[in-house]
């Protein structure tokens, strides 16, 4: 018997994370260096419905790049009747079991590293004995959900005025400093059979989700278009957002400004300095709850003034192949 393994909960332009050190894995096929737990369970018609009997039991489904094919330890074979209903799982983890019936659990908790998060997967397939696939067709989900967090400026903040024969030149640049999200719920229980998630209401906690000594600077392109830069990709439990759900911004307005003598060409004052700005906003304003397998993108464009930042929400798939409108889905 062979299998396959198929990522995302559509066969076409679909993507995984199993650890965002590496970042994204873009394929249609499940990352072939992580092997994935699979429980089966074999129906006959003759013996009645009740009559379930283990066919796979803790397998675990390793890559074999030579023959680039799915591998159990064991070989199997089909029955010649009935269907068999098999459960897939990933990461192969302690706290995460796969068992028939109930499919998929895990006692699940998100830590506030980015690099050490990872995803957590599962399928279910069931395949007619008599008219099996050539290979079993694992299409996973994802238990969690993605958020990707982005930043710009709100608009191009240089400009120049002229007073009498002078010449004041003002370039003013965005740099963030830190962002950071409160508020949020990081552990839970999943169950795939229902798909659902039980979240432990007093685990609240703080993500940084970025922070620099440096800064980074946020800018326009030459059309005095706003640069849309990404911070960071997490992975959260999906949950209904708490009212004190935050994001907060930190950033500064590094200042240049020089006067010019138009007579003289001389420049008779030059001066450098930074002005230091924040902004906090509630994620309710833009979204309730984050759901299993999608994919929300929170933009925050930075302005000059503390209180004109603004925070906007997309919604899509896990591949961001399909918008998704708020309240539809």
């Amino acid at each position: 018997m062979e299998f396959s393994a198929v990522a995302s909960h559509t066969v076409v332009s679909a993507s995984v994370v199993h650890s965002l050190k590496s970042g994204i894995i873009a394929t249609t096929n499940y990352p072939v260096d992580v092997p994935f737990v699979v429980e089966a369970v074999h129906y006959d018609p003759a013996k009645g419905i009740d009559s379930g009997e283990s066919y796979m039991s803790g397998e675990k489904l390793e890559y074999n790049s030579e023959n680039g094919k799915w591998k159990a330890q064991d070989a199997y074979f089909w029955p010649e009747k009935g269907n068999i209903v098999f459960y897939a799982g990933s990461p192969i983890l302690p706290n995460v079991t796969v068992g028939v019936g109930n499919g998929v659990s895990a006692e699940w908790s998100i830590p506030d590293e980015e690099s050490t998060q990872v995803d957590l997967c599962f399928s279910k397939v069931i395949e007619n004995c008599e008219s099996h696939s050539t290979a079993v067709p694992f299409v996973f989900r994802h238990a969690l959900s993605f958020i990707s967090i982005k930043a710009r400026t709100l608009k191009q903040y240089s400009y120049s005025r002229s007073e009498g024969n002078l010449i004041q030149s003002n370039v003013i640049t965005v740099v963030l400093d830190s962002v950071k999200i409160d508020g949020i719920l990081s552990k839970g229980y999943f169950t795939q059979e229902p798909a659902k998630w039980v979240v432990d209401d007093s685990s609240a906690t703080q993500y940084v989700v970025y922070r620099s000594d440096t800064g980074l600077e946020l800018g326009c392109n030459r059309y005095d278009s706003p640069i849309l830069i990404e911070l960071a990709r997490m992975l959260l439990v999906p949950q209904t957002l708490l009212p004190e759900a935050t994001i907060t911004e930190w950033h500064h307005m590094a200042v240049r400004s020089s006067v010019t003598d138009l007579t003289t060409g001389e420049i008779i004052s030059d001066q450098t300095y930074n002005i230091p700005k924040t902004s906090s906003r509630p994620l309710t304003k833009v979204c309730d709850r984050w759901k299993m397998d999608y994919k929300y993108t929170l933009r925050i464009a930075v302005g000059q003034e503390e209180d004109d930042t603004e925070l906007t929400l997309a919604v899509t798939d896990w591949t961001e192949t399909k918008e998704i409108i708020l309240g539809d889905e």
